[in-house]
């Protein structure tokens, strides 16, 4: 099995600083997310720091759920099929992952979803690559058996306002906090980051000026190779005219098939719990293969 790769720490945050200025494409937007990013930036690089003063054996290794994503820093390639109804659509989401540490207890995190949308008015077909994602994910090791970590995610917009696939405009700044714990045969898992968006169009910009997305995840051990997921994620608006608050319900389970080879197959549903809702019911299969 291959260990990580290690570059420079320094230089990926500099990268993360260029591919930003690459899409913003408006000195005012610029002017207005800077500030959040150099303040997100330099508790990142403080923490990053300590991170990296522990070994890859003093971190943990958790399970990773089927909605929310792993807090450990690893090296991994994912792969995500999602079928979603909608009160307007059948939606099918193909999202590849890749995760990459870049030094112990440090990785960043790309995520490039592309979906097709069949609206249930008669309309044509339309799709489109989704809001992609990039991430940087710390953690450090706080016992043999938890964890606690964090990191700095941006949502790009790649998305089409005109087909109702993601955001062609919105950008949305999104530092984390995240972490774990084992117990037994039973693994926990809990997710909390701030959005604040920029660029927003005229028609949108007074609903929401800063929103919380949060994901609170349980694996059980059914056997040694596996496990059996639940979770709970949800999103509310903190400042902004939206009221609307959203807690999907999900389970499955995800398995290693093949004895000896680091690859994982998940299969689950999800469910909105809430009155108000992004979808009706979804439907997710994943692969994982760790390096």
């Amino acid at each position: 099995m291959c260990g990580p790769n290690y570059i420079d720490g320094e230089g990926v945050l500099n990268g993360m600083s260029i591919i930003f200025k690459n899409i913003s494409g408006s000195r005012n937007m610029t002017g207005k997310v800077f500030p959040v990013l150099f303040l997100c930036g330099a508790a990142m690089c403080v923490v990053a720091n300590k991170a990296g003063l522990a070994d890859d054996d003093g971190i943990p290794d958790l399970a990773h759920p089927l909605v929310a994503e792993s807090p450990t820093p690893d090296t991994e390639l994912r792969f995500e099929y999602i079928l979603i109804e909608t009160d307007t659509a059948d939606e099918l989401e193909i999202n590849p992952e890749g995760e990459f540490a870049i030094m112990p207890g440090v990785s960043i995190e790309v995520d490039i979803p592309y979906k097709f949308r069949d609206p249930s008015d008669g309309s044509g077909s339309q799709d489109n690559l989704d809001v992609a994602e990039i991430a940087l994910k710390l953690a450090r090791g706080m016992s043999a058996t938890s964890l606690l970590g964090g990191g700095l995610e941006l949502e790009l917009p790649t998305g089409d306002d005109g087909k109702d696939i993601g955001s062609n405009n919105e950008l949305i700044v999104k530092p984390f906090l995240d972490g774990g714990f084992i117990d037994g045969s039973f693994e926990y898992i809990g997710f909390f980051g701030l959005e604040f968006p920029f660029n927003q169009d005229s028609l949108t910009e007074s609903e929401k000026d800063l929103g919380l997305e949060y994901n609170l995840a349980m694996a059980y051990w059914l056997q040694p190779r596996l496990r059996g997921i639940f979770e709970l994620d949800g999103e509310l608006v903190v400042i902004g005219d939206d009221n609307e608050s959203v807690i999907n319900a999900s389970w499955g389970a995800i398995g290693s098939p093949i004895k000896g080879v680091p690859l994982e197959v998940g299969i689950g549903m999800s469910v909105p719990i809430t009155r108000d809702r992004d979808f009706d019911q979804k439907a997710i299969i994943s692969l994982l293969y760790q390096f």
